[in-house]
């Protein structure tokens, strides 16, 4: 008997600088203290961060904070 096997395809997981684009295209954005959080990463290195993809790509809004919220929201422009 012959056995047909497929390739495994496995999904390489994401980068960081991937998950953090995937945070900031949330139509309501994003705080730092979120992408903390969700990318287990310090305050100081968001903001790093942030300032990588303003510079690389130009699109970063900066929202004012949501109601009962007192920090600002990050979030990609639509092209």
């Amino acid at each position: 008997m012959t056995t047909s096997t497929k390739p495994k395809t496995q999904k390489k997981p994401l980068t960081k600088r991937e998950q953090l684009v995937n945070l900031l295209n949330k139509k309501d954005g994003v705080t730092v203290n979120q992408i903390s959080e969700a990318l287990d990463w310090l305050p100081h290195t968001v903001r790093a961060a942030l300032t990588r993809v303003r510079a690389e790509d130009g699109k970063l809004e900066k929202l004012p904070p949501a109601d009962g919220d007192r920090y600002a929201r990050y979030r990609l422009e639509k092209a």
